[in-house]
């Protein structure tokens, strides 16, 4: 991570965004192209906070699906 936040245009979905990060710029585009992946296949006819919304939803799903192998693959239970 930098120490001095950047100010970067993020566009998602339908409307950009003025960002400041610390993330290097590496790192930012990773993240930055998950977040663009996450709206994919979304009906484009949804507002944008609906398709943010669901796009939020994809991510937390993802997290908790990747947390489950995880526990899975270390002998846990993988229940929540």
């Amino acid at each position: 991570m930098q120490e001095d936040p950047r100010r970067v245009l993020v566009t998602l979905g339908k409307k950009s965004y003025p960002l400041l990060t610390r993330l290097d710029e590496g790192r930012f585009e990773r993240v930055l192209q998950i977040a663009k992946e996450s709206v994919v296949g979304l009906d484009p006819s949804m507002e944008q906070d609906e398709r943010l919304l669901l796009a939020c939803f994809k991510l937390a799903f993802s997290i908790e699906s990747a947390e489950i192998r995880m526990k899975e693959l270390l002998g846990g239970s993988g229940s929540p």
